[in-house]
């Protein structure tokens, strides 16, 4: 019998609206469940309301999806390193899709993909949780609250090699307080870049 994946949500057609790939088209595979509980996180990720699907299932409906065409889809949670596999990136690869994953960084991946986004956020892992190593990181996004400082960025800096570094500003009541912090990093460490929540200043899902 083939595997479930326990999936919140499927839509598009969308545009990627953080990091490097900000306003690019795209569908978006939202796996249910996540190994964190973030005080600020803004996704419904519970279970419920989550609906089991097979790999052919989901391959099918993010094809009717893809209207445009784009073929990339942002596979996302949650935390999607708890049910993402091999089979499940076979399948979508097989169907052209580019796949680009967006994950905390505390689990290594069970199957390829092609990008891969790492969004720590330590101040929020109980004890039986830290990040791994040895992950295949594209780009590198930190949430900016008051946790976070340039020594924080120089830390994240020595631990992932990668090309992209970014830095958000968390989008809670006290948006412009961090807001003001981040583009004061940008400043004091400027291999970080801005990145915004482009999806949610648009008004797009």
């Amino acid at each position: 019998m083939s595997r479930q994946y326990l999936v919140k949500e499927m839509f598009g057609p969308t545009l990627q609206g953080e990091g490097a790939h900000a306003g690019s088209p795209c569908v978006f595979l939202r796996f249910a469940a996540c190994n964190l509980s973030c005080d600020w996180c803004d996704t419904d990720f519970a279970p419920d309301g989550a609906t089991r699907c097979t790999a052919d299932e989901i391959v099918k409906t993010l094809i009717e999806l893809d209207r445009n065409r784009a073929r990339m889809v942002v596979v996302t949670g949650g935390e999607p390193t708890l049910q993402w596999d091999a089979p499940l990136s076979e399948a979508l690869h097989a169907a052209g899709f580019r796949i680009h994953m967006e994950s905390n960084g505390t689990r290594a991946l069970d199957g390829p993909v092609d990008w891969l986004t790492v969004s720590p956020k330590p101040q929020f892992h109980p004890a039986s949780i830290s990040l791994v190593g040895g992950l295949p990181v594209s780009e590198l996004k930190v949430v900016i609250d008051d946790t976070v400082d340039e020594t924080t960025l120089d830390g994240y800096t020595k631990r992932y090699r990668c090309a992209h570094y970014f830095v958000q500003p968390c989008m809670t009541a006290e948006y412009d307080r961090y807001l003001a912090r981040t583009l004061a990093l940008v400043h004091a460490r400027p291999s970080w870049r801005l990145s915004l929540q482009l999806h949610k200043i648009l008004g797009v899902p």
